[in-house]
């Protein structure tokens, strides 16, 4: 791998950057980020009135961006932080 990549997709990928020394404050970062995320809740759309305007209500976020990479839960983003010297 050449420098550090554009998009992480998956835990494991940060586990691969937390190993190197070059990647790990920038992996760290990344991963507050995750865990700093606002987005417990989602907003769905019920209907549309003729106006235009939606008619809308708040939901739980079925795939919030924790759940999208592959932890276990936003906690397990915290031990990871932890793990390798993060400030949490």
């Amino acid at each position: 791998m050449k420098g550090y990549p554009r998009h992480v997709a998956t835990k494991q990928d940060f586990l691969n950057l937390l190993a190197d020394p070059s990647f790990k404050q920038r992996a760290i970062a990344d991963l507050a980020a995750i865990r700093d995320a606002a987005d417990d809740k989602a907003t769905r759309t019920i209907s549309i009135n003729e106006d235009g305007t939606a008619v809308t209500e708040e939901i739980d976020n079925p795939m919030p961006l924790w759940k999208v990479k592959g932890f276990s839960s936003r906690q397990d983003v915290i031990d990871l932080i932890g793990e390798y010297g993060g400030e949490v």
